[in-house]
């Protein structure tokens, strides 16, 4: 029984791969397609086992033996899927994509790509969906499970097998627990990392020495019953998780079960292993392997060549075209070298050793030259460069979920000057940093640097996915009225975002897809439904003017920001591929004025409550951007100069426009005299 094919598990191979290219073609009737990689964890669990344990049994087991197996299995395909992306990418890619391409394959050949990912899924990192080797984590896990496991069952795998049995049920419980408590505490560590994934192919491992060599004598309902379960669990999960499910802790219970269920009770005789069997189900899970790696790099490069959205039908023919390539490189690349009589084990160990080595060092290079930007054009360069901007003032100086600098380490600029402007906001107000220290030097000004990702510069408010932000706007507020130096708090935030709960639409193909942040009140952070909220919006509006007024009260000055026009294409990046692929602009780069009006409107409310005041200076970026270079357009481009280096946030050109605007402003308002600053004036004691 334990070393006969089992038609039904290819068929569940086919289970678990098909959602999750569903998955992350971005259909919603999968939400939670991202299940069928726990389902590949167990069925990897029990046919390694399986294998495993039949030759210590037999006492033929090898270790070399078994690391040959993996290298035939594994490395051909990948190394070809790798070969033709990267070739694909040369033409495609921009620099830094093409950058951080090369950098996950210098872990993608180390089997370590999980870690790497984990540590990178920062704010200013490529989207997820743009990740050719993401998925590569899984293989990473399975790889360094395989190193272990082995020799964990050369050592214990003589013992009785109640005994092997039991030592592997507590290894499940115990990564089960741990990742049950990781789904709350480490989310990111808990997706990617082995401890907390361990128990799912421990779960295959069980049933494996459940069935080893005994079939158990159960009546014929039992195993109609527990397979169909099986299969009820997997498609409950698929259907009803989401990317907020918490996970893998005992959500994963579903589909790690169900997957158990059916490999313990699926038989040729009943409807789930029936079902299973069918040719076409068989026929793709035999491919799963290459169909998998094929399809994230497949949909990203597909992404990367659009100058537009991909459609749900483009989705369907790249998903088909995943299937049609899984089984050439299943046919032609896989298929040949797992035949010992063509690739000797030496050829296949040096060959292995050769192509990893290969890939890392062309990882390096591709990484270290920062792209390869000898590949394109001189004007393509230049315009990509400008996505470069985003680096500037951010680096170390802005705090981020998990990363929170204290207030008092944050980035300072003309340290030698006693008075201080303080820039307080989210990511939007960093590019605004640099100019302002360039103007506040003249005027014998330093300037600190209070930014955290996502968070708007409101005290006694947070986002509703990290009550940090609240914590770190409370420090801000509390630093800046007890210090007398500070004269100048200049605001800025993405409200729109956060207000509507909405990311952006421009209607002519620039849409954004990140997650949904609702702007909340501090003392509502543990509100399991932020959308759901009442007066959610005016109860933040009131906050904001509760904040201006504490600053005007403690003698400060303020410049509040209105909205940064937002652009929804990533500016920088459509140009230069436009020059890539020869295709000519007639007119520049913008967006409707009447579509950023209403987007920001609900803004706009809420900030005109804010009271006037002598020393409250209202900044629009709108009457700047909007209607004045093009009419009835927001511009996203001044000639040959980019306002945006990617999708809402202001290049360094882009923010030098604006604060030359705001310092003229402020010399109108008679806030500034003979290129001196007068912003001193105002004290708590005199106010």
């Amino acid at each position: 029984m334990s070393m006969n094919y089992r038609p039904e598990v290819d068929g569940l191979r086919t289970v678990a791969v098909i959602p999750v290219i569903l998955f992350h073609a971005g259909f919603e009737i999968v939400s939670g397609g991202f299940v069928g990689v726990d389902i590949f964890f167990v069925v990897s669990g029990y046919l390694i086992t399986t294998i495993i344990y039949n030759e210590i049994y037999q006492e033929k087991f090898s270790i070399i033996k078994f690391y040959e197996r993996r290298a035939r299995r594994i490395l051909p395909a990948l190394f070809f899927v790798t070969a033709v992306t990267l070739t694909l990418a040369w033409f495609w890619l921009l620099p830094y994509e093409f950058a951080k391409l090369s950098e996950s394959l210098v872990f993608v050949s180390l089997f370590v790509s999980n870690i790497y990912f984990w540590q990178d899924m920062g704010y200013f990192t490529v989207a997820a969906e743009m990740k050719p080797f993401l998925h590569t984590w899984s293989l990473a896990i399975e790889e360094q499970f395989y190193v272990i496991f082995p020799l964990v069952m050369l050592v214990l795998g003589s013992l009785k097998r109640y005994y092997l049995l039991a030592l592997v049920c507590l290894a499940f419980i115990l990564s089960l627990a741990l990742a049950e408590w990781g789904s709350t505490h480490h989310p990111s560590a808990n997706f990617y990392l082995l401890p907390t994934r361990a128990w799912e192919l421990m779960a295959g491992s069980i049933v494996a020495l459940i069935l080893y060599k005994r079939e158990p004598n159960l009546p014929k309902m039992v195993y109609n019953l527990g397979s169909l379960a099986g299969l009820g669990l997997i498609t409950y999960s698929i259907v009803a998780f989401d990317e907020t499910t918490p996970f893998p802790g005992l959500w994963a219970l579903f589909p790690v079960v169900g997957a158990a269920l059916v490999i313990l009770f699926a038989r040729q005789d009943n409807l789930a292993g029936q079902l299973l069997s069918l040719k076409p189900m068989v026929g793709i899970g035999l491919v799963s392997y290459s169909a998998y790696l094929w399809h994230q790099p497949l949909f990203v490069l597909a992404r990367e060549r659009s100058l537009d959205n991909l459609s749900s039908t483009d989705y369907i023919a790249l998903s088909v075209l995943s299937l049609i390539m899984a089984y050439f490189s299943w046919q032609f690349v896989e298929q040949p070298f797992r035949q010992k009589h063509k690739f000797s084990r030496a050829q296949i160990f040096s060959g292995s050793l050769a192509g990893s080595l290969l890939v890392l060092s062309l990882g390096a290079y591709g990484f270290y030259s920062q792209g390869i930007p000898v590949r394109l054009s001189e004007p393509a360069i230049q315009i990509a460069d400008v996505r470069n901007d985003k680096e500037l003032q951010s680096g170390g100086c802005q705090s981020e979920p998990g990363s929170v600098i204290p207030i008092e380490e944050t980035c300072e600029y003309n340290k030698e000057f006693t008075n201080k402007i303080v820039v307080w906001g989210d990511s939007q107000a960093t590019p605004l940093v640099g100019p302002i220290a360039e103007k506040a030097r003249k005027l014998d000004m330093g300037v600190k640097q209070f930014v955290y990702t996502n968070c708007l510069p409101i005290a006694g408010y947070t986002r509703s996915d990290e009550p940090e932000c609240g914590r770190f706007n409370e420090e801000a507020m509390e630093y800046i009225i007890d210090n007398d130096e500070i004269k100048l708090v200049v605001m800025l935030g993405r409200y729109p975002l956060q207000l509507d709960g909405k990311t952006f639409d421009n209607k002519e193909g620039g849409v954004e897809h990140d997650n949904k942040i609702f702007a909340i009140p501090f003392d509502k952070a543990n509100e399991p439904n932020p959308e759901t909220m009442a007066n959610r919006v005016d109860a933040v509006g009131q906050r904001i003017q509760q904040t201006v007024d504490t600053l005007l009260d403690n003698g400060k000055r303020v410049v509040l920001f209105y909205p940064v026009p937002e652009v929804g294409w990533d500016v920088p990046a459509l140009l230069a591929k436009e020059i890539m692929y020869d295709i000519k602009r007639e007119a520049p780069l913008s967006t409707s004025h009447e579509v950023f009006k209403e987007r920001a409107s609900t803004t706009y409310r809420q900030l005109d409550q804010v009271n006037d005041n002598p020393n409250l200076l209202k900044f629009k970026p709108e009457s700047l951007l909007c209607d004045t270079y093009l009419k009835g357009r927001c511009t996203a481009q001044i000639k040959e100069h980019l306002v945006y280096y990617d999708t809402n946030h202001l290049s360094r050109f882009g923010a030098n426009l604006v604060i030359d605007h705001v310092f003229n402003q402020m010399e109108k308002v008679g806030w500034l005299r003979e290129s001196k600053v007068e912003l001193g004036w105002l004290s708590k004691k005199n106010y």
